[in-house]
C-alpha cells in the first residue's frame, strides 16, 4: 500500500498498485456541471489513452490521485473525490462542483 505524506490510502492505493490493468485503457473527461452548461455539451467525453496511474503528496496532509494519459490528464485530491458509477465497464469519479472522469480497463487479449 502507498504512503504518502504519513498516511496509507487504500482505495486509491489499490489502483496504482494494479494500474498495469488500466494502462492502454481509456481516460474519459466530461468536464464539470458549469463547463456542460457553458458549451452546451451534449455529455459525451473527450477520451484519451492511460499511460499511468499516481498516488501524489497533495500539500502537507493529503493526496492527489491522478491518472495520466496521453493527451491530458484528470486527477483530484483524495478528500473531495469518491467513485460514483461502474457501470458499462468503467469506474466514474467525481469531485468538486459536479466534475466527472472514468477510466476504463485495457481491453484484454484473447
Amino acid at each position: 500500500m502507498n504512503e504518502v505524506n504519513g498516511k496509507f490510502y487504500p482505495l486509491w492505493s489499490q489502483f496504482v498498485e494494479r494500474k498495469d490493468e488500466w494502462i492502454g485503457g481509456l481516460l474519459e473527461d466530461s468536464d464539470d456541471d458549469i463547463d456542460r452548461q457553458i458549451e452546451a455539451s451534449d455529455g459525451s467525453f473527450n477520451a484519451t489513452q492511460i499511460v499511468d496511474i499516481r498516488l501524489l503528496p497533495n500539500g502537507k496532509d493529503s493526496a492527489l490521485f491522478q491518472v495520466d494519459g496521453v493527451d491530458f490528464d484528470c486527477s483530484y485530491d483524495v478528500k473531495y473525490l469518491s467513485i460514483v458509477d461502474s457501470a458499462e465497464g468503467y469506474i466514474t469519479f467525481s469531485g468538486y462542483e459536479g466534475h466527472t472522469w472514468r477510466i476504463k480497463q485495457k481491453q484484454k487479449e484473447q
